[in-house]
């Protein structure tokens, strides 16, 4: 099985959320250190409104994907889902939101993605969108836009994710 550089991604994300994760809620079980920054999110995939409705695009994107928040600004997304074109979509992001007001978060998403067969063919190609969020203690969502350009429709996509640290 050959590995692309989406799941390579994918697995450096989970390999260094989850040891992190387990670190911080086993010394803040214990009382050792303060509470960090840092927190895990569980994706669970969300919907798409695309702005050419005729053309029968699928808008229910259910998936699985973690994001680890490293700081208010900085968040590591990967994961899965099925996209719009009723492909499997995998991803790896950067999500960089330098603009917050309380647990509201604005700035954009950028990384590799595919599953896509107007975009190279369905192989990997780079992204970036508006991504805007909002976090509460336990659930979350994240809002993005894509913008309609060349051969993309563009739409709004809504993800669910859900605190598990």
């Amino acid at each position: 099985m050959t590995k692309t550089p989406i799941a390579c991604a994918l697995c450096a994300v989970l390999g260094f959320a989850a040891p992190a994760a387990f670190a911080e809620s086993t010394a803040s079980t214990l009382d050792l250190e303060p509470e960090s920054s840092s927190q895990l999110w569980l994706n669970v995939g969300g919907f798409s409104r695309h702005f050419k409705r005729q053309n029968g695009y699928n808008e229910n994107n259910l998936g699985l994907g973690l994001e680890y928040r490293t700081s208010p600004e900085v968040s590591f997304m990967a994961g899965s889902y099925y996209n719009s074109v009723h492909k499997n979509t995998t991803y790896a992001a950067v999500n960089w939101q330098p603009w917050t007001l309380g647990p509201f978060k604005i700035g954009a998403a950028v990384g590799l993605m595919d599953g896509y067969p107007s975009m190279n063919r369905g192989g990997n190609f780079f992204a970036a969108l508006p991504m805007a969020s909002y976090e509460g203690r336990r659930f979350g969502i994240n809002v993005g836009l894509i913008p309609s350009i060349k051969n993309v429709d563009g739409a709004v996509i809504v993800q669910f994710k859900v605190r598990v640290n």
